[in-house]
C-alpha cells in the first residue's frame, strides 16, 4: 500500500482540517484570534463556596488518595507548580509564549502528560469528596486557593496548560462535576462561570481538528462544549450578554452534534471504539455518560436514539472485557493513565465503576452487585432506580476484537480492520484469563515520549503476543503515530468456542492462528510462512514461578507446552510489561523461534 492510500484511509475531509489547523499554527493565526489574556477574576476570587443546604457530613462517602496515572503519590500540602513534570522536576521554561507556539515534543521536560495531569483536575473532585465525606470547610478553601493559582500560572491562552483542547475539555468536565457534588451547578459564582467560558472559547475554534483525529479528543471537546455551555445557559447566577447568549447555545448545539456524530462513527457495530484499546474505551465511554447525567440534570432533550444505540452496545463491549471479580480487564492498546471519574477507592486498573454507571445509564439496571466500592459513582450521581440483574448472555465481540469464553476461562483476539488507524503492532496478539489470572499479558504502552529503547519497545510487535517475521514489524512506521501498509485480518467463527483468523502484510508475512478453547485448555496453532530467515512468537506470561521441562513450561496447575513438526528454540527471557502509565515492570517472556515455515502448536492446559 502506498503513502498515499494510507492518507486517503485517513479521510480526505480529516486531512483537510488537520492541514488547515497546521497551516493556521505555521502563520500564528490563533495568536492573533485567541490572545493571551488574564482571566477576569482577581487573585482571590471565589469559584466555590460552602453550601449551607448541603452541610451535613455524608458517612457514606470515601476520599480517595489522590494519585498521578493511576500510582503515583500526589501531596496536597502545598500549592503545585503547574508547569512542572512530576516524574522528573524539569520545568517548562519558555511557559510565557501562547500555546499554539509550544511543541509538546520540544518541551525539555520529557512526556507532556506528566506536565498537563495535575491541571486535568482530577484533585478539585478529590477535594470535594473530602468536603463531602466529613464537612469540613477547609476543603473548600483549598478548593479556591488551587483554581486562584491555577489562573495566575496559567493566563489564558498562555502556555503548555492550554495546548490541548481536550485538556482543556477534562478541566471543563471536572469543573462541572464538581459544581454538581458540591450542589453549585444552578448557582454557580461568576468566577467559575467565566472560567469555564474562557476554555469554551479555547475549545470551540479547534473543534474540527479534534474530530479529525478519529478518537477520545473528539468525543471529549464535543462533551465540554455541550456540558459546559449547558451549564452556563441554566444558571440563572450566571448573565452574560446577548452575544454571550448566542454563543453559548451554539455551543451547546455544536456540542450534541458531535457526540451524537462521534458515537455514530467511531463505535462499532460491536461496541469496539475506533481507538481499540480497553483504557480509551474507558475514557469514551466515561465521556458520554457524563454527557446523558448532565442531560438529564439540565432537562435537556434526549440525544437521538442511535447515540443511545451506540452507546448501549459500548456499555456491553467494556463489560465483556472486566473481571467482575477484581475488575481488572486486558492490558491492549494504547493505555496513557487517563481516567475521567477518580471518584472511589478502587484501582485505576478497576473497570467496574464506569461499566457500573453506564449501566445505570444506558442499560436501566447495574451488572454487579451494588455493595462494592465501585458503587460510589452511582451513588455520587444517581440518575434513576436501578437494580442489580447479572448479565447471563454474552454480548457478541466480533470487529476490532474477538472473544472466546467458557465457565472459567476466556480468550481475546486482536482483528485489526482498515476502518481507523492501528496504534501499534498487535495483530492476532492474544490475551488470556484463567478466572481472575491473566496469564497471557497485554503490556500496555508505557509512555509517548520516552527513551528510545521503551519508544520502541511497546508498540512492537515483540511486545504483543503473537509472532514477529524475520525480526520485523508488522507495519511501517510514516511517523510517531502512523503506521503505512494497514493490516486487515479475516476471522471465520468455526464453532461457539473455535476460530481462525489471519494476515498476509505488504512483506508477504502470512499468518494463520487458530484458536480452540476447550473446558480445561486452549489450542493456540500458528501456520507461519513467508519469511525468508526466523519467526518469533513471544508469549508474556503472569509472572508466576515457571519451570521448564522439555518443551513444557509448568506453574502452579498451569502447563504451557510448545509443540511443532519443525526444529524450535524456546526460552524464558525477560520482557515489560506498563500496567500504568510511566510506570514498567519485568515480566517473564517464553520465546519460541523456529526457521522454517509450517505449524507451531501453543497448548495451556489447566487443573480446574
Amino acid at each position: 500500500m502506498s503513502k498515499i492510500q494510507t492518507y486517503c484511509r485517513l479521510g480526505i475531509n480529516n486531512l483537510f482540517w488537520v492541514a488547515d489547523y497546521r497551516i493556521k499554527l505555521k502563520k500564528n493565526h490563533f495568536v492573533s484570534t485567541m490572545p493571551i489574556s488574564v482571566a477576569k477574576v482577581d487573585s482571590n476570587a471565589v469559584f466555590f463556596s460552602l453550601n449551607k443546604k448541603n452541610s451535613a457530613a455524608k458517612s457514606n462517602i470515601t476520599q480517595p488518595t489522590l494519585k498521578a496515572f493511576g500510582w503515583l503519590n500526589i501531596h496536597t500540602n502545598a500549592l503545585p507548580n503547574w508547569v512542572r513534570s512530576l516524574t522528573n522536576d524539569k520545568v517548562v521554561n519558555n511557559n510565557a509564549c501562547h500555546w499554539s507556539i509550544l511543541d509538546d515534543f520540544s518541551l525539555e521536560v520529557g512526556d507532556v502528560k506528566s506536565v498537563w495531569e495535575l491541571s486535568r483536575f482530577d484533585w478539585l473532585l478529590n477535594f470535594s469528596l473530602g468536603h463531602l465525606s466529613n464537612n469540613n470547610s477547609l476543603f473548600i478553601d483549598k478548593i479556591n486557593l488551587w483554581l486562584n493559582s491555577w489562573c495566575e500560572v496559567n493566563p489564558v491562552n498562555q502556555g503548555v496548560n492550554w495546548k490541548c483542547g481536550q485538556e482543556a475539555s477534562i478541566r471543563v468536565l471536572h469543573l462541572a462535576l464538581a459544581c454538581y457534588l458540591l450542589k453549585q451547578h444552578k448557582s454557580i459564582s461568576p468566577a467559575l462561570g467565566q472560567l469555564i467560558f474562557n476554555h469554551l472559547q479555547r475549545i470551540a475554534p479547534t473543534i474540527r481538528y479534534a474530530m479529525a483525529q478519529n478518537n477520545n479528543h473528539g468525543t471529549s471537546e464535543a462533551a465540554a462544549l455541550f456540558i459546559g455551555a449547558s451549564l452556563l445557559i441554566n444558571n440563572s447566577t450566571w448573565q452574560s450578554n446577548e452575544s454571550h447568549k448566542k454563543t453559548l447555545n451554539k455551543w451547546r448545539n455544536q456540542g450534541r452534534f458531535w457526540l451524537e456524530n462521534r458515537s455514530k462513527v467511531l463505535i462499532d457495530s460491536d461496541g469496539c471504539f475506533s481507538q481499540n484499546s480497553v483504557n480509551y474505551h474507558r475514557l469514551m465511554l466515561d465521556t458520554l455518560s457524563l454527557a446523558e447525567f448532565f442531560r438529564n440534570v439540565f432537562s435537556e432533550p434526549l440525544f437521538s436514539k442511535p447515540f443511545y444505540k451506540k452507546a448501549s452496545l459500548a456499555s456491553l463491549w467494556l463489560h465483556a472485557f472486566v473481571d467482575p471479580c477484581t475488575g481488572d480487564a486486558p492490558n491492549m492498546g494504547h493505555n496513557d493513565g487517563a481516567n475521567l471519574l477518580p471518584l472511589t477507592l478502587c484501582d485505576y486498573r478497576d473497570f467496574r465503576p464506569s461499566v457500573q454507571f453506564a449501566y445505570s445509564l444506558f442499560q436501566g439496571c447495574y451488572p454487579y452487585p451494588i455493595t462494592g466500592e465501585y458503587q460510589q459513582i452511582c451513588t455520587l450521581l444517581p440518575v434513576s432506580v436501578c437494580q442489580y440483574q447479572p448479565q447471563k448472555k454474552l454480548h457478541t465481540i466480533n470487529t476490532g476484537f474477538q472473544l472466546l469464553k467458557n465457565s472459567d476461562s476466556r480468550v481475546y483476539i486482536r482483528t485489526p480492520n482498515v476502518k481507523f488507524r492501528p496504534g501499534c503492532c498487535d495483530a492476532l496478539s492474544v490475551d488470556f484469563w484463567l478466572g481472575s489470572l491473566n496469564i497471557l499479558k497485554g503490556t500496555g504502552s508505557y509512555s509517548y515520549n520516552c527513551p528510545p529503547n521503551f519508544q520502541e519497545y511497546f508498540p512492537s510487535v515483540k511486545a504483543h503476543n503473537t509472532v514477529a517475521f524475520d525480526q520485523c514489524e508488522q507495519m511501517p512506521k510514516l511517523s510517531r503515530f502512523l503506521y503505512n501498509n494497514w493490516l486487515k485480518t479475516h476471522t471465520n467463527k468455526i464453532a461457539q468456542n473455535v476460530l481462525t483468523t489471519s494476515y498476509i502484510n505488504n512483506a508477504k508475512h502470512k499468518h494463520i492462528r487458530k484458536i480452540t478453547l476447550l473446558t480445561n485448555s486452549i489450542e493456540i496453532e500458528d501456520q507461519l510462512s513467508g519469511f525468508h530467515k526466523e519467526i518469533d512468537l513471544h508469549w508474556h506470561l503472569a509472572s508466576l514461578n515457571w519451570q521448564q521441562q522439555g518443551m513444557h513450561w509448568r506453574a502452579d496447575n498451569i502447563t504451557i507446552e510448545i509443540e511443532s513438526p519443525n526444529p524450535l528454540k524456546a526460552e524464558l527471557v525477560e520482557g515489560l510489561e506498563s500496567r500504568y502509565y510511566l510506570q514498567n515492570s519485568k515480566i517473564p517472556v517464553l520465546k519460541v523461534t523456529m526457521k522454517t515455515s509450517g505449524l507451531l502448536k501453543t497448548t495451556i492446559r489447566w487443573v480446574s
